[in-house]
């Protein structure tokens, strides 16, 4: 048969058309979506081509692009989810993986290592990058509710502050209980600085940017963070791991085509909560009932028969009376604010809030950009942030860059190498907090508001009116006199800080499974600190531009230079025979930190036209230098460790670590530490079968470890001279010099010791999974300002107490689960919940610790036998005073007077103690206090333990729901049954009318038809029994709280037709709020705050600490 030539040349077309459509398919790749049984797309699958050194990675919608042929089979595999294969049969492919029922396969690291969670027997918690809300400026604060037995505490907003991260516990009394931070392998922790901030002109507080946390790390850049709890785990880390260690892993590149990620948020950021303060009303109205209130009692005590009509005398008159002067009338009484004759209060001319003046609603804008990449044998990542945060308090801010760069390359199959590089520049406008007249915190909640803001030309008012003259009303009144506004603007604190760090390795495999690896790398973090108060500011009582106001002038700088060294050097060997699985680890550290500190001061500046150091006078005497030197750390370490499982039942893991820390005395400055543990798989067992549910898992999990402290400072073994005079010996004087303090040539390691019992359990098909510790660690060879005869030549020595013991006993546990899953629609929620309690069980014979926390001379806490570490201190309240109680109360005073101030031994109270803190006798509307010791006295004899700062319980959750292309979460986290002193409360509770007071105050007893709430006292402008026992339990509050820290809301727009036209590779919409709303009965900004900054002996202050802030945050992320 013949065929035509049409039909021939029609064949011939076609045969062409599919042996180009076969080699167009098998030369241009396969591509395809990857997305889970609930339809949601898996970004960063790996898909590989099995037997091939080819593979890519899914973009942010799932969809992925490689470069293989037609019957090659392709993995696909992701961190939760079943590994799955197929072969390649069309060029395009629509995958659903499975989720793992075994999610203990997951990887995570443990320090030097990395391990399959089912392996770890230690209380390990991890966290991924997905899990975090990264909304927030800084890391920790994306960690807030998220970890079982971890305490986050969101303590301050200001914009340039991290968070106080406490694990398990307080351990110690003097050295640091922060934990150790360790980045890509890079331990940055272990200096952690502690106690209250900068003040004045000083330089030696506070300073977050050396305590090695996470304030210059991008959120962004991470890719998961595990928190090593227990001994067990965190021994690894020897002399610096007794307060736990977190380990930090930033994003790496991944094999495939490049892939470029952009994203940009905006935010609005405002005041989380406003104290509530009284209006000028109702503060003029205190003010005037403090003044005669005050007037009354001292007309009393001088003998004069008292009369209502007296409230009309005019100031003249009250002088006279009262036997004080104009300067310093206490009973004197603003003119603008009562009318005499009447006996009424006049409205104030201004109603000024100065929290609406302070803080405001501020822009923050946050840029991401990241490329990532690589082929087979060379993987990278190259990331760049931006953050310019505006502090909600005027003039404050941030602006931050960070860049991050990792590289990995596969020089051979044998030898792998790795470098990073991390580059951080902040530059901070910062304020003083603490006391009102240093810093506009607390000044703006002190400040009257009868005084306006502004003038009526728009400039600032400053010290207004005639409140510096002391005179007319103003003398004796009030507590601060300057504008806190003008406090925030005119006082410049900036601090710009340079962050560098490298960091280089590179394995080799010497034999098989026997690794070698080299790790160097180094640190630097240069930083120049600015103060200057200037000319234009009121000093004291003294005005703006007064000779007084020029002469206080002042500033300084410090410039901080910090370096540090690391190598280490380690030989990793595993092998698998049979059943049995071997892991072993040995390795050797080094690491030094070298720092170059210069303080300066300088005074006698005549304007403020160059507010700088460089500016000061040039006298002697003008130009001073502070705390300024040299030091030098260094730390040296062997190190191993040994993993063995057999049969995937039974697991069992040691390690050991020596340490030599140049911080402790040459007579002890080697250090061993170690742990054990083990875990049982039971659910690997033949007789489990599926006991607790089918596809359940049960591991068991036992531990114990000691670790060390070494978070002091340098060089506190060394013995100093100081000064130079003259010793007499027999007939002759000679050039001598002395002791500066005496020194421990023994000083050694604070350690802990630890136990903890676990059990992990997945049930309901992987829908629940349950993680519970119980844990008990005792801290001992504490560190210690021990007392010593003055003759040595000092009166205390830092040494390690013997028999020395700190106890912390709990439990944590953590909840994930799946409610819902479907194609379409998902809910889940999770949750954890920490209980400890800490005691101090011994200080091997040393005396209490008693310590002051809020700045002022009272003692607020003291550190016990028996009791929490810093704990509260002080008189108890046992009621209030009633009319109906004077008769007895002057009776008991008349007795007290006859017998030179005492009761006799054998009197019986008709009425209350006497508090000896104040001669104002007792009035209706006084509180009266606990007698501990009933001599019918109060004194410091009766203060006890009157509550303390850990909570019975911290918690936290989160709910999770997905719907197509929606995402919404939600989070929370809380705690129950802490305190906090209000040092605040000197100032805005005192009912002295001498600033402005809380709107509790309102509900003060005023006489017996009005009474009040039972609790707040009576006004009066002098010393009462109320207001001068200091401290008492009226000053505490309880600072449980419940918050919401998070509420997002993600949509993925990758799937919408004009957004695959422009052929972007995946775009995500995003809103949320953080701190959204914050339940507590605490009076003040925050329930967490902690104004001394990580001490563990004066723990729960508020005394103006920034406020926490409230984000409302929108963006977007693209990837290409």
């Amino acid at each position: 048969m013949r065929i035509k030539k049409s039909s021939s040349v029609s064949m011939l077309f076609f045969a062409c058309l599919l042996m180009q459509s076969v080699f167009t398919f098998a030369q241009s790749g396969i591509s395809g979506s990857v997305k889970s049984g609930s339809n949601e797309p898996i970004s960063g699958a790996t898909i590989s081509v099995k037997l091939k050194k080819l593979s890519a990675v899914s973009r942010a919608d799932g969809s992925f692009t490689i470069g293989a042929s037609s019957g090659d089979v392709l993995v696909f595999s992701a961190v939760g989810f079943e590994t799955q294969e197929v072969k390649a049969s069309s060029i395009s492919l629509n995958i659903v993986l499975v989720e793992s029922v075994k999610s203990m396969d997951e990887i995570i690291s443990i320090g030097y290592q990395k391990l399959r969670k089912s392996d770890v027997t230690g209380a390990v918690s991890s966290v991924r990058a997905k899990e975090l809300n990264l909304s927030t400026p800084t890391l920790s604060q994306a960690l807030v509710g998220k970890v079982a037995g971890v305490q986050v505490s969101q303590v301050s907003g200001a914009p340039y502050s991290g968070t106080k991260i406490r694990v398990r516990g307080i351990g110690s009394i003097n050295a640091s209980s922060e934990p150790l931070y360790v980045v890509d392998g890079y331990a940055v922790g272990g200096n952690a600085s502690q106690g209250q901030g900068n003040g004045g002109n000083g330089t030696g507080g506070f300073n977050p940017a050396t305590t090695g946390n996470d304030i210059f790390i991008n959120p962004d850049d991470i890719e998961s963070i595990e928190i090593l709890k227990d001994a067990a785990s965190a021994a690894i880390y020897g002399s610096r791991a007794s307060a736990g260690v977190v380990l930090i892993t930033t994003k790496r590149g991944k094999q495939g085509r490049g892939k470029l990620e952009y994203s940009y948020q905006y935010s609005q950021q405002q005041l989380a909560n406003k104290v509530d303060l009284l209006n000028s009303s109702d503060f003029a109205e205190i003010f005037i009932d403090g003044r005669n209130a005050n007037y009354k009692d001292i007309l009393d005590a001088r003998g004069i028969a008292w009369s209502n009509a007296f409230y009309s005398d005019n100031n003249a008159t009250r002088i006279v009376k009262a036997g004080q002067t104009a300067t310093g009338c206490g009973v004197c009484i603003l003119e603008s604010l009562y009318d005499f004759p009447s006996q009424k209060m006049i409205k104030p001319a201004f109603d000024t809030d100065w929290q609406d003046v302070l803080y405001g609603t501020v822009p923050v804008k946050r840029h991401n950009i990241s490329f990532s990449g690589g082929t087979a044998n060379t993987r990278y990542l190259i990331s760049g942030g931006y953050l310019d945060q505006d502090g909600i308090l005027n003039s404050t801010y941030q602006k931050r860059l960070n860049f991050r760069t990792n590289i990995d390359a596969d020089l051979t199959d044998k030898l792998k190498t790795s470098v990073s590089v991390f580059v951080t520049n902040t530059k901070n406008r910062e304020v003083q907090e603490g006391r009102f007249n240093q810093g506009p915190i607390l000044g703006a909640l002190v400040y009257m508001p009868i005084f306006p803001a502004f003038n009526p030309d728009g400039s600032l008012a400053l010290s207004f009116a005639n409140s510096g003259a002391q005179t007319g009303g103003f003398g004796y009144a009030f507590q601060g006199i300057e504008n806190p506004l003008a406090l925030a603007q005119r006082v410049k604190i900036y601090r710009n800080g340079l962050r560098a760090s490298f960091n280089a390795s590179a394995s080799y495999e010497i034999i098989d499974n026997l690794i070698a690896k080299v790790n160097v790398g180094g640190e630097h973090y240069g930083e120049k600190y600015e103060y200057y108060f200037p000319t234009n500011l009121s000093s004291g009582i003294n005005p703006p531009g007064s000779t007084q106001s020029i002469l206080a002038a002042n500033s300084s700088a410090q410039f901080m230079n910090i370096q540090d060294l690391l190598g280490e050097y380690t030989l990793n060997y595993s092998k698998k025979i049979n059943k049995h699985q071997l892991d072993v680890l040995a390795g050797y550290t080094a690491q030094q930190t070298n720092s170059d500190i210069l303080a300066v001061a300088a005074r006698n500046y005549t304007n403020d036209l160059v507010p700088e150091i460089t500016a000061g006078g040039s006298v002697a005497g003008d130009f001073n230098r502070l705390g300024s030197g040299k030091s030098t750390t260094t730390l040296v370490s062997y190190l191993s460790r040994a993993v063995y499982s057999f049969d995937k039942k039974y697991f069992m893991t040691g390690s050991f670590r020596s340490d030599a820390s140049s911080r402790f005395g040459p007579a002890n400055r080697w250090g061993n530490f170690g742990s054990v543990s083990a875990g049982w798989n039971v659910s690997n067992e033949s007789f489990y079968k599926d006991w607790l549910g089918k596809g359940s898992t049960l591991k068991l999990r036992a531990s114990w470890g000691l670790t060390g402290n070494n978070n002091i400072g340098n060089y506190r073994y060394e013995q100093n001279l100081t000064g130079a005079g003259g010793q007499v010996i027999g007939n002759t004087v000679y050039n001598s010099t002395w002791a500066s303090g005496i020194t421990d040539d023994k000083l050694g390691w604070e350690s802990t010791s630890s136990y903890n019992f676990g059990a992990d359990v997945q049930t309901l098909n992987n829908r629940l999974s349950v993680i519970f510790n119980y844990y008990i660690s005792n801290s001992y060879n504490l560190l210690y300002n021990q007392s010593i005869s003055a003759l040595a030549g000092s009166t205390s020595i830092l040494t390690n107490l013997k028999n020395s013991d700190i106890s912390n006993k709990g439990f944590d546990l953590q909840l994930d689960a799946k409610l819902i899953q479907s194609k379409d629609f998902n809910l889940g929620i999770s949750g954890n919940i920490m209980m400890n309690k800490n005691k101090v069980v011994s200080l091997g014979g040393a005396s209490e610790i008693q310590s002051n926390g809020a700045e002022r001379p009272y003692v607020t806490h003291v550190t016990k036998e028996g009791s929490p570490v810093g704990s509260f201190y002080g008189i108890s309240v046992a009621g209030m005073v009633r009319e109906k109680d004077i008769a007895n109360v002057n009776a008991d005073l008349s007795v007290y007077k006859a017998n030179g101030n005492k009761f006799p031994a054998s009197y019986k109270l008709l009425g209350f103690p006497i508090s000896t803190f104040s001669s104002t006798p007792l009035r209706a509307g006084d509180l009266y206090f606990k007698d501990l010791n009933g001599d019918n006295i109060i004194t410091d004899a009766d203060k006890s333990i009157i509550g303390n700062a850990y909570p019975k319980f911290s918690y936290g959750f989160a709910l999770n729901l997905n719907y197509k292309i929606v995402d919404l979460s939600a989070s929370f986290n809380g705690t129950e049954g802490n305190t906090v002193i209000d040092g605040q409360d000197y100032y805005i509770r005192n009912m002295e009318g001498s600033g402005n007071l809380y709107t509790i105050v309102k509900q003060r007893y005023r006489n017996e038809a009005n009474p009040g709430n039972g609790i707040e006292y009576r006004a009066s402008r002098g010393g009462s029994q109320s207001n001068s026992t200091r401290l008492s339990d009226y000053y505490l509050q309880d600072g449980s709280f419940f918050r919401c820290t998070n509420i997002s809301l993600n949509v993925n727009l990758s799937n919408l037709s004009f957004i695959k036209k422009m052929k972007i590779g995946g775009i995500t919409w995003s809103a949320s709020v953080d701190n959204a709303f914050t339940i507590t009965e605490y009076f003040g900004y925050n329930p967490e705050v902690d104004f001394n900054n990580g001490s563990n002996l004066t723990p729960g202050v508020d005394y103006g600490k920034y406020p926490l802030v409230r984000s409302f945050n929108t963006g977007f992320k693209v990837q290409f």
